[in-house]
Formats: C-alpha cells, sequence, structure tokens
C-alpha cells in the first residue's frame, strides 16, 4: 500500500474524527503516503492532523449550489481543476467517508485501484461501497440499536485498528506558551480549575440553554475555586454576551478571538470542557482535555459523542430521546430535564474525584443518565451508563449487535452464538431489571426464526441458480424463473422489517449489500448474493440463539450473579 486518499468534504469536527482511521493506517502501512481532499472551508485543520502527507481542497457550497441548480457542466468544469491535481497518481485506496450525491460523482472521477464509501458506477448509479459504508446508511432508520460511533465505522472502513487510540491533533509548544499568557493576562491564578464551556451549537437543539450555562458557572463558583473559560467562533459571540449578563463569575470570554489553533490551545490548557455536540468538543478530546457532553434532542452520543477514554455524557432519560432528525419538536424536555445542579455534581466528581461516578444521586438525576466513555475489548469505543437502570429493549438489541456486526461486516466467517451469548449477558450487569428479557426476549426469537426461515429459502433457490449458471449452456429460462420465486419472498422480509424495528437494520443492509452487485458475468453475480444472503442467513439465526440463551440462563440463573467484567 503506498498511495491512499481519504475524501473527507464535511466539517471540521468531522475532520478531526477521521484521526482515527489515518494514525490506523500509518500503522499498518508505515510508508503509505496519505492524502485528503477537503472541504475549503475547513482547510486550515489540516495543517495540524497527524500523518497528512499532503492536502486539497474544494469549496462544498459550490458544488452543492451548482449541483442543486443542475449546471452539471460548470461543476465538473470547477471539479476537474481540482481533480487534475488530485489525480496526479493512481491511488491504492480512496475512502470517501462524505456521504452526499456531490461527494459520489467526486470519488468516481478520481484514479483508484479500489474505492470504499459512496460513488458512481459505470451505469451511473450510487454504489454503497464497503460492508462498514453500507451499515452507516443504515443508521438513521435505526439509531436506537446502532452500538457503534462514527468513528468507529470510519475506522473499520479503512481496515484498521489503531492501537494508538482516541482522536489526534498536533499542538506546538508555542502555542502551549501563548495559551499559558493570554489566560494569566486574564487573571488565571496558579492552583485554580480552569473550566471551559461551548455554549454554541450547529443548530437551537443541540443547545443546551445560556441560561443554564449561567446557573452552572454560579454553582461552580460558590463550590470551586475555578476560572470559566468561554469558546466558540465569531457567530456565537451573542451567546457570551448573553452569558455576561447573567452572571457575575469570574470568566475569561474568548468566543470569537482566537484562530482555530489558539483555541485548541486554550482547550489543552483547560481542566474539563462543558460542551454542546460540536466541533471544540472534539478538539478537547483530540488533546487530552476531559470533556463532559450535554446530549440532546437529534444528538445521539453513541454516533458523534468523545472519543476517547474517560470522557462523560449527560443525557435525558426520557423515551423521546434521541428525537429523530424531522421531529421539529416546540417543547425540548430533554434541556429542562438536565439541570445545572446535576451537571454540577458530575463537573465536581470529575475534578476533584477524578470519575464521574461517584455519588450519583437518584433525587437529582432523576429522568438523568451519565455515561461514561471507555475502548472495549473489541478495541471500539463504548459508554457504560453509571446509573444503573432497568434494562430496555434498545439496550438489549444494541449490545447484540454490537457483536454480531462486527462478524457480518469484517467477514469474519461464523463463530458460534452461544459464545456471544455468554459476553452480551456480562454487559447486562450494567442494569439492575431484566424483565424486558421476558418480554421482547422471548418476543422476537420467533420473528428472528421467521426472518432466518424466509433467508434460507431464498438461499436454497440461488443454489439451484448457481448450479444452472455454472453449466457451459445454462438454460437463462430457467434462472428467470426461479429469480421470479424469489421476488415475493424479499418482499415478505422487507415487510418484517417494517413491523419488526429490532430486524431492520440486517433487511436494510441486506438491501444495500444486493445494491452493490459488481459482477460483470450472471455467475459472478449469484456468487455475490448467496455471499450477502448467507450472512443474514447466519446474522438472523445468531440473534435468535443468543436470546434465547439469554433469557435461559437469565431464569436458571439471574444475571446479577454473573462476575462483572469492568
Amino acid at each position: 500500500m503506498q498511495d491512499i486518499l481519504i475524501i473527507n468534504l464535511t466539517r471540521m469536527g468531522d475532520l478531526i474524527q477521521t484521526t482515527p482511521a489515518i494514525v490506523g493506517l500509518r500503522e499498518i502501512y508505515p510508508g503509505v503516503r496519505i492524502t485528503l481532499l477537503v472541504n475549503t472551508a475547513f482547510k486550515e485543520i489540516c495543517n495540524y492532523l497527524p500523518f497528512i502527507d499532503r492536502y486539497f481542497h474544494l469549496d462544498k457550497r459550490m458544488v452543492v449550489n451548482l449541483l442543486d441548480n443542475n449546471k452539471i457542466l460548470e461543476l465538473y468544469s470547477y471539479i476537474w481543476e481540482t481533480l487534475q491535481k488530485v489525480n496526479d497518481r493512481e491511488y491504492d485506496v480512496v475512502i470517501n467517508l462524505t456521504h452526499s450525491a456531490s461527494s459520489a460523482i467526486i470519488t468516481s472521477l478520481i484514479k483508484a485501484k479500489e474505492i470504499r464509501g459512496l460513488s458512481i458506477d459505470r451505469e451511473g448509479y450510487t454504489m454503497k461501497r464497503h460492508p462498514w459504508i453500507r451499515y452507516l446508511f443504515n443508521v438513521i432508520p435505526s439509531r436506537n440499536i446502532n452500538p457503534f460511533h462514527l468513528c468507529d465505522m470510519h475506522v473499520k472502513s479503512a481496515g484498521v485498528l489503531p492501537e494508538n487510540k482516541g482522536l489526534h491533533l498536533i499542538v506546538r509548544d508555542e502555542m502551549n506558551a501563548w495559551a499559558e499568557d493570554i489566560l494569566k493576562q486574564n487573571g488565571l491564578k496558579e492552583g485554580e480549575y480552569l473550566i471551559a464551556f461551548q455554549l454554541g451549537a450547529s443548530a437551537e437543539d443541540k443547545r443546551w440553554p445560556v441560561e443554564n450555562f449561567a446557573s452552572l458557572a454560579d454553582i461552580i463558583s460558590h463550590n470551586l475555586d475555578a476560572t470559566i473559560l468561554l469558546t466558540g467562533s465569531p457567530g456565537e459571540s451573542k451567546f457570551g454576551k448573553r452569558f455576561e449578563n447573567l452572571t457575575r463569575v469570574k470568566t475569561i470570554n474568548m468566543i470569537g478571538k482566537t484562530n482555530l489553533m489558539e483555541l485548541t490551545a486554550l482547550l489543552k490548557r483547560a481542566d474539563l470542557l462543558v460542551s454542546n455536540d460540536t466541533g471544540p468538543m472534539h478538539i478537547a478530546t483530540a488533546v487530552g482535555t476531559k470533556v463532559l457532553d450535554i446530549s440532546l434532542a437529534s444528538v445521539h452520543f453513541k454516533e458523534t459523542g468523545p472519543y476517547g477514554d474517560g470522557h462523560y455524557v449527560v443525557t435525558a432519560d426520557i423515551p423521546c430521546y434521541p428525537c429523530n432528525f424531522q421531529s421539529n419538536c416546540s417543547d425540548y424536555v430533554c434541556k429542562k430535564t438536565i439541570t445545572p445542579r446535576a451537571v454540577f455534581e458530575l463537573v465536581k466528581n470529575i475534578l476533584i474525584d477524578g470519575r464521574g461516578s461517584a455519588f450519583l444521586k437518584e433525587d437529582i438525576f432523576k429522568d438523568i443518565q451519565v455515561y461514561e466513555s471507555y475502548f472495549d475489548d473489541d478495541g471500539l469505543i463504548s459508554y457504560r451508563p453509571l446509573i444503573r437502570r432497568p434494562l430496555k429493549s434498545e439496550e438489549l438489541f444494541s449490545h447484540i449487535y454490537r457483536k454480531t456486526w462486527q462478524v457480518v461486516l469484517d467477514r469474519k466467517g461464523f463463530p458460534d452464538p452461544d459464545r456471544i451469548a455468554e459476553q452480551v449477558i456480562k454487559k447486562l450487569t450494567l442494569y439492575n431489571d431484566y424483565s424486558v428479557l421476558e418480554e421482547s426476549g422471548v418476543y422476537y426469537v420467533e420473528v428472528f426464526e421467521k426472518l432466518r426461515g424466509l433467508i434460507d429459502g431464498v438461499l436454497s433457490i440461488m443454489e439451484i441458480m448457481k448450479k444452472e449458471a455454472s453449466k457451459g449452456d445454462p438454460d437463462l429460462q430457467l434462472i428467470e424463473r426461479l429469480w421470479e420465486n424469489i421476488v415475493p419472498i424479499d418482499k415478505e422480509i422487507e415487510r418484517l422489517a417494517c413491523i419488526y424495528p429490532f430486524l431492520k437494520p440486517i433487511v436494510i443492509v441486506l438491501k444495500y449489500e444486493k445494491e452493490a452487485f459488481e459482477g460483470k458475468r450472471l455467475l459472478e453475480v449469484i456468487h455475490e448474493a448467496v455471499e450477502a444472503y448467507r450472512y443474514a442467513l447466519w446474522h438472523a439465526d445468531a440473534i435468535s440463539r443468543i436470546l434465547h440463551d439469554i433469557n435461559r440462563i437469565h431464569i436458571s440463573e439471574n444475571l446479577t450473579h454473573v462476575d462483572v467484567m469492568y
């Protein structure tokens, strides 16, 4: 492997979240040359990402505008100017981590031996190339049971698992010195805690109210010797002004007063960042500062939360969290549920005890859950709940899918589901009530068995098709008739997915698999189809058996007697 191109035309935080994949690629291929293609608006940060040999940039706003206005020739001309520079070599692998139609067109114009991510096929159809990319597109309709962080989906798409875990940014010594100097000039005393607040976010629904931040600052001021550091972009200056009007605590307001590396150096100096889900949260994580993420509304921390060991997430433990992207909620109950007093308890525990788990009082944390991030035994990020509450169906299936998807998407063969069940059972000790097992567990055993039977029927037909297609002079009419018998079975499989949401991910990913067949000959396509259905068959059978085993062991032994791994 000599040359890899990574395409990431999204926001600054997404670029930082690309670094685990970049680090993993350099670990496996020490001499590899890594090129980035990024959005012009965020090109500056490329200078501080590790192991990047060069980068090119494209103005995404211009691309989207030309595409939306159907100005295809102008779009092609604009893109071609940049791609002439990018295409100065043939890449061994191009990994497109931007999931838009415009990025698919760009990717299809790159000279590459292999493409992973969204691209365009020979007939002009959109293709989702690579199993983990196909899985990523399933996340939104099944996000409540998605167990994987965006970073880890990128890592898996790159085919790596870095030893040097977490996010990464380079902060030069002179910037660290600058941060120390500017903080002293603004009154920070030796021995004081420096607690950073990120008041802004990319959308209103992601923002914990400024009033809550101000109340939190007041409580901190009464209990800790601390200075509050406000960070953010120039467009967020109004939040800083409002904050200063609401409280008289000792504050260093740097909103809109720093460039990217100055912001990074200040966040590195902070003892803790309390933040909405936004780019500076990922910067703080990348430079080793503890993060307390307030996850609200449509934000789901399992997808985009702090990626590193020992960070914390606070959420509203209410049925509507996380809301879907089209909810148009007019009353964000989650923002009211997460109180300044509860967040302060976490701040105090993190700073004084070094952990957020000490003495989480049920009365203060009513309808609130707190999670601690850690790298699990599979090398991927996970979040353990710190308040033991009853197991929910979504959590049960998230733990199961955490294990089974890695088998299916990594194409690891077919391990014994009983061993996976043992691993899942140990995770369930994080909860204090398992009555959901007798409800969802027993009920869904039959549902997954039904799915298994349908897929098995498809495979039986496909084996006949494969045998016929292997002949020197295959009967194409017979193969066509056999295919017609598969169509109603596929429709029944899709119907099941509509009725039973917890099996929907298997069906959606199978659909994407079928759309991504690239064989040029009939037999090649049939072989691709057989492999896709075989893994779907194992998946349905494995979950059925895992649910059966979990329920059986729960009834006979009680999960509270299982040794905890943590």
